[in-house]
C-alpha cells in the first residue's frame, strides 16, 4: 500500500504589540507664545502599532483632568494630528492663552505615559510706562505705535483709551463711538504682537493723551498734538522741464552776445530832406 503523506499546515498569526511610548516616563519641556499654536508630541515606538486606548490630561489643582474639545477651556481649540500614521498621538492646541500653561500627560493603556511641561510667554510691552510725543495734522492720518517686544506674542486682552481732560477719566476708543466712528483701525499686519492704532481724518478733538493698555505688562502713553493744515510747499516742477528751460536761456544768451559782436553788422546813416534814415 502506498504510504500516505501527512501534510502539516502551520498558520502564523501576527499579533500587533501594544503601543510603547517614545520618551516613556520622561518629561519634555516646551515653550509657546500666547495667541499662537503648539503641537504636543506623543508617538508609539512601533510604526504599525495602533494603541487600544489613549488619553490626554492636564494637571489642575491637585487633579488630572481629561482634555476634550467639548470642555469649556479647550472648546474648538484642540485637535489630534496623526496624519496617516496611527502611532502619532500628538495634540495640537491653538489660540493659546496663559491658562494653557502647565503640565500635560499623554497616557496609553498598557504603554506608559509621557509628561510635557508647557510654558506660555505673554506680551512684554515695549516702552512700558513711557510717554511718546507725536505731531499730526487735521484731515490727515496718524499711527499710534504699540508693540510687544516679541511680535509673536499676543496679549490676552488690551485696550486703547483716551484721557478726557474735561471729565478727568479714561474713555475707551471704539470704532462704534460717535467721535471715532469708522476712523480707527488696528494695524497688525501678520504680527499678533503689533497693537498699533491708526486714526484717520484727524480733527482738533483728537488731540490729547492716548493709552495702549495691556493688562499683564503695563501701558504706553502717547501724547498726540494735532495742528492745522501743514505749510504748502512750492509746486513740483519736473527736472526735465527745468533742464529744457535752462538750456533755452543759455542758447538765447549766447546768440545775443554773438550777434552784438559781429563785425559785419553796422549802422549807416544818410540825410535826405532833413530826415535821418538808419540802415543795418
Amino acid at each position: 500500500m502506498p504510504r500516505k503523506r501527512r501534510i502539516v499546515i502551520i498558520l502564523l498569526i501576527c499579533v500587533s504589540a501594544d503601543c510603547i511610548l517614545e520618551n516613556k516616563r520622561k518629561t519634555l519641556y516646551m515653550t509657546a507664545h500666547t495667541g499662537g499654536s503648539v503641537l504636543l508630541p506623543c508617538y508609539c515606538t512601533d510604526l504599525h502599532t495602533i494603541p487600544p486606548r489613549f488619553t490626554w490630561k492636564k494637571y489642575n489643582t491637585d487633579t488630572w483632568e481629561d482634555i476634550s474639545s467639548e470642555s469649556g477651556q479647550y472648546r474648538d481649540r484642540v485637535q489630534l494630528v496623526n496624519g496617516h500614521s496611527p502611532r502619532n498621538l500628538s495634540l495640537l492646541l491653538s489660540h493659546l492663552t496663559e491658562e494653557d500653561g502647565g503640565l500635560y500627560m499623554c497616557k496609553v493603556k498598557g504603554g506608559g505615559y509621557l509628561d510635557i511641561t508647557l510654558t506660555l510667554e505673554g506680551c512684554t510691552l515695549k516702552n512700558s510706562g513711557r510717554t511718546l510725543d507725536i505731531t499730526a495734522y487735521t484731515g490727515g492720518s496718524v499711527l499710534l505705535p504699540c508693540y510687544c517686544t516679541d511680535l509673536h506674542n499676543k496679549p490676552k486682552r488690551f485696550t486703547w483709551k483716551k484721557y478726557n481732560s474735561t471729565r478727568h477719566k479714561w474713555e475707551e476708543i471704539s470704532s462704534e463711538s460717535d467721535q471715532y466712528r469708522n476712523r480707527v483701525q488696528l494695524v497688525n499686519g501678520h504680527s499678533p504682537g503689533n497693537l498699533s492704532l491708526l486714526i484717520s481724518h484727524l480733527t482738533e478733538e483728537d488731540e490729547g493723551v492716548h493709552r495702549c493698555d495691556v493688562n499683564e505688562s503695563g501701558y504706553t502713553d502717547i501724547r498726540l498734538i494735532v495742528k492745522g493744515n501743514p505749510p504748502q510747499s512750492l509746486p513740483f516742477v519736473p527736472f526735465a522741464l527745468v533742464t529744457v528751460i535752462f538750456l533755452h536761456i543759455i542758447v538765447a544768451v549766447v546768440y545775443h552776445t554773438k550777434r552784438n559782436k559781429d563785425p559785419a553788422r553796422g549802422h549807416y546813416s544818410t540825410a535826405d530832406g532833413g530826415g535821418v534814415v538808419s540802415l543795418e
